[in-house]
């Protein structure tokens, strides 16, 4: 009996049969002709994705599953469209509503729980991250978390009535450049980064 193939093989596949001056173009990353390897900006980090080894490496040492898995299908499916302009809640994406609730919720509690009562740690953290500064919220940031795909990510702090409260914004358009499932994992990743370097 044929073993249930790992999904991420098949995108290493589909990857390894494109055109790298395609994906260069559709993705706005760079490539090595040499290695074969593509340098993938994400989170404000180069990553760098072996294709031959079917490996990513971060600066920090081997990229985990969701880096890998968000690179590598950010490869395959980033298109060279420009964004809508208008930035929306992601359960406002096509079939949004339906897949942004458990076990797939946006991961705003860490944000929370690490920058209710710390608005100066997320300013920092976003400095550090080369975010542009957005008016929304009590602050925000706008992360060029993939080179088509924008996030924002706003803060209210806590205060003697309201408990602290994170949101995210994505492109209207952003599906099309990640499915829903690569996008979460992106916020994921994003939420990780700001506390990692705010800590």
């Amino acid at each position: 009996m044929l073993e249930p193939q790992n999904p991420i093989n098949v995108l290493w596949d589909r990857l390894a049969a494109a055109q790298p001056e395609e994906v260069v173009a559709r993705a706005l990353v760079s490539h090595d002709e040499a290695s074969g390897a593509y340098h993938v900006p994400l989170c404000g980090q180069d990553h760098v994705v072996w294709l031959r080894e079917r490996k990513v490496q971060s600066p920090d040492g081997p990229a985990g599953y969701e880096a890998t898995l968000v690179c590598v299908q950010y490869l395959l499916t980033a298109r060279d469209e420009p964004r809508a302009g208008e930035v929306v809640n992601p359960r406002q994406l096509p079939y949004g509503e339906f897949f942004f609730r458990p076990p797939h919720e946006l991961p705003t509690a860490r944000l929370e729980a690490a920058f209710g009562e710390r608005l100066d740690a997320f300013l920092r953290a976003g400095k550090q991250l080369r975010g542009r500064a957005v008016e929304m919220g009590d602050a925000a940031w706008e992360f060029r978390a993939l080179p088509r795909v924008p996030v924002v990510v706003v803060m209210w702090a806590a205060d003697d009535e309201f408990p602290a409260r994170a949101q995210f914004l994505l492109d209207r358009r952003a599906d099309r450049q990640l499915p829903l499932d690569a996008l979460w994992l992106l916020m994921r990743l994003l939420a990780k980064r700001l506390v990692a370097v705010a800590e």
